[in-house]
């Protein structure tokens, strides 16, 4: 299962566009959490909104590219993750069909790449391990390298979506515990290395994560670790206690 050309939607049709200068549509793409606050937008950019309707099919380097360079000049909205849409061999005409690449911000910058309707893709057996063993991702449906796992895993309870802090300072703490993270991992388990997945049992999942703490601990030390946590805008006991 290998894309060959992807497909991305340029302008919006003057109608739509004079809807829209009324307040009677919406262009984005909207997830919505508690209390109608707004998670994830895409599809607002000005690539998508500017223009006549049009739809470019690029190959997949180029489409990399664009991607980037799209996601680079998309305007932060606190709290809020930003993406854009696009089809993967097809053009994006409905749930079945459009995929998002969504940036989420945060001291652990993170990007998701997803279907519209994710319940209803169903890839090809071996599928995701093909993908994690190309370094193409680092975590795909909860499975991945441990410290992959436990990082994605920790983030989702300390910086959910675009929460957090987002200064440069953040960002390099973060990056600094990913390393951590990655050498502590590989000195425990050494040539043993293989992939996890997420238990759907809250139980196991807390049993992976308390292990993994533990071995990060004693690779980088408890005062350590905690004084990256900080500039992190968290701390160690915080860090400890999202452990599922």
């Amino acid at each position: 299962m290998q894309a060959k050309t992807i497909y991305f939607k340029y302008g919006m049709h003057p109608k739509m566009r004079e809807l829209m200068a009324q307040g009677l549509h919406d262009p984005s793409t909207r997830r919505l959490g508690g209390g109608g606050t707004a998670l994830y937008r895409s599809g607002d950019d000005d690539e998508s909104l500017s223009g006549e309707s049009r739809v470019v099919c690029e190959s997949v380097d180029a489409a990399a590219e664009i991607c980037a360079t799209r996601l680079a000049k998309l305007p932060e909205i606190p709290r809020v993750t930003r993406g854009i849409s696009f089809g993967i061999d097809v053009e994006a005409t409905n749930p079945d069909t459009t995929w998002h690449i969504f940036l989420n911000r945060g001291p652990l910058p993170l990007l998701d790449v997803e279907l519209s309707n994710a319940p209803g893709f169903h890839p090809p057996d071996g599928w995701q391990d093909a993908l994690l063993e190309s370094n193409r991702a680092h975590v795909v449906r909860w499975k991945g390298n441990v410290h992959n796992v436990v990082l994605s895993l920790k983030r989702r309870r300390l910086f959910p979506h675009s929460r957090g802090n987002s200064s440069a300072e953040a960002v390099s703490a973060g990056q600094q515990l990913r390393k951590i993270c990655r050498e502590a991992w590989q000195k425990q388990a050494g040539e043993l290395d293989t992939l996890a997945e997420s238990s759907a049992w809250e139980w196991r999942r807390r049993r992976l994560v308390r292990k993994f703490d533990r071995a990060l601990i004693n690779h980088a030390g408890s005062d350590n670790l905690d004084a990256i946590l900080k500039r992190m805008d968290t701390r160690l006991e915080s860090w400890l206690a999202a452990d599922s």
